[in-house]
């Protein structure tokens, strides 16, 4: 897998897109019903490549991304070939925040994952657009 499993109950809300994504690679439901009595392994095989599909499409979409820590938060612009930051700093004593840039290290959406594994969320970009004018 190049991602990671969609859990079961994400996947009970994803019930027309995983249909459809059956029907494009070829499986009707009575062949789904077979595959998932009889061949598990198979069927865990095909549940992946449709968490990836799933996956790839958010990651490909996703223009923003926050986290927000005790003292400092994070928020980043996800660019086509780098991504930017605005980091603001908040102490009882100063504020501050640093904007930053820099290309990806890997595969974008490789990269935007880990980072989404690592505590970011996905975000509209509200508080990045609104820092980066300031």
């Amino acid at each position: 897998m190049k991602y990671h499993v969609i859990p079961v109950n994400e996947l009970e809300k994803l019930e027309d897109d995983f249909i459809k994504f059956l029907v494009v690679n070829g499986i009707t439901a009575d062949d789904w019903i077979a595959i998932k009595e009889n061949e598990p392994v198979n069927a865990d095989k095909i549940i992946n490549q449709f968490s990836d599909v799933v996956w790839e499409g958010v990651l490909r979409k996703l223009k923003y991304l926050n986290k927000v820590e005790k003292d400092v938060a994070y928020y980043f612009k996800c660019d086509a070939t780098e991504i930017q930051l605005v980091r603001v700093i908040i102490d009882e004593n100063i504020n501050e925040y640093h904007i930053a840039k820099k290309s990806y290290t890997k595969e974008r959406e490789l990269e935007l994952f880990q980072m989404i594994q690592d505590g970011c969320i996905i975000s509209e970009g509200l508080e990045y657009e609104s820092l980066i004018v300031i």
